[in-house]
């Protein structure tokens, strides 16, 4: 979900005025040890606080900074954890986090910065102002809507408001409809692209699912505009859906129905690698497995989204987990 660039500054003053909660604007200026009321200027968009201004405000309302800041990059140890969250070092640790393999420069040109300002704000040595940390995060990470609500509850932030029902919907049918992101996949096939026109039997044979399921699904990815209808084919839009945040019962179901899957293909003797390894290891070894874990799931993700021209759909089912524990 992108936004452009001159609707940061309405998010951001959105999120500073739900960040205050219930105090005054002065109580919050004092708190913060202005003279004046900063606060004021935040939420008229006069001016805009710096990141780590705002994270205090956060810590203030008992939020952990660095335990929330770790959830959403996905990484296991707290977040700079040895840094306070006034320290704009924080910011740049974030920063370093999110930008992956993008350049200063590719960055730069989704968020209307030079690559020389990008390299500053990723090195600390410049602090960008609230709407460009936003701009960042959303270029960086399509997450935008997550990492609001790291904070406060996105739902009331006007400027947001749609898209968070827009998202909550779009997580909805992935949960309740789980085979609907298979088909998507199977929409993104270099041969359904050869298809001289949609055909719900042929989706269906490469899944191994009723014609009526493959139907139900396009109609819901149809309606949370996910595909759209193009000449004959659905086509997959640029839209994505995180499922890694949000309420964690439904992502737990998601996560179960996979493993089901393959259970029961594994059970029919499909083709496929179907291991385990059931192992006793020093505790600080299993924290090695972990970390193992993750990088492969991290090399996995960049092989499949360097693939050209996809011509199957596969399921990759991970677990590591200790026994009684």
């Amino acid at each position: 979900m992108r936004y452009k660039l001159a609707y940061f500054a309405e998010i951001a003053k959105d999120f500073c005025r739900a960040l205050r909660g219930r105090r005054s604007q002065r109580q919050l200026s004092r708190r913060l040890g202005y003279g004046t009321n900063v606060a004021f200027g935040w939420e008229s968009g006069r001016r805009f606080p710096t990141l780590p201004t705002l994270l205090r405000v956060a810590a203030y309302n008992g939020i952990d900074v660095h335990r929330a800041l770790s959830d959403f990059v996905r990484q296991e140890s707290a977040l700079g954890a040895d840094v306070a969250v006034s320290d704009p070092a924080l910011t740049a640790i974030l920063f370093q986090a999110l930008k992956g393999g993008l350049s200063n420069a590719e960055i730069g040109a989704r968020i209307g910065r030079s690559a020389s300002q990008v390299s500053r704000f990723m090195a600390g040595t410049s602090q960008p102002r609230l709407p460009d940390v936003l701009a960042i995060v959303d270029a960086t990470t399509d997450r935008l809507l997550d990492f609001l609500a790291l904070f406060v509850p996105p739902s009331g932030l006007p400027s947001v408001a749609r898209d968070l029902r827009v998202l909550e919907e779009r997580r909805r049918i992935a949960t309740e409809l789980p085979w609907s992101h298979a088909v998507l996949r199977v929409l993104e096939l270099a041969s359904y692209a050869a298809l001289s026109c949609h055909d719900d039997a042929w989706v269906a044979a490469r899944l191994g699912l009723p014609e009526d399921e493959v139907r139900a699904c396009l109609e819901a990815l149809l309606r949370a505009g996910l595909v759209r209808w193009q000449e004959g084919r659905y086509a997959a839009t640029a839209e994505t859906v995180d499922m890694t945040r949000g309420a964690a019962e439904p992502r737990q179901r998601l996560k179960a129905h996979w493993l089901d899957v393959a259970a029961r293909r594994q059970l029919r003797g499909d083709p496929g690698l179907y291991s385990y390894n059931l192992v006793s290891v020093a505790r600080a070894d299993l924290e090695r497995l972990r970390a193992l874990h993750v990088r492969y799931f991290h090399e996995l993700r960049q092989i499949v989204s360097d693939s050209r021209e996809p011509d199957c759909v596969a399921l990759v089912a991970m677990q590591l987990f200790e026994l009684g524990a």
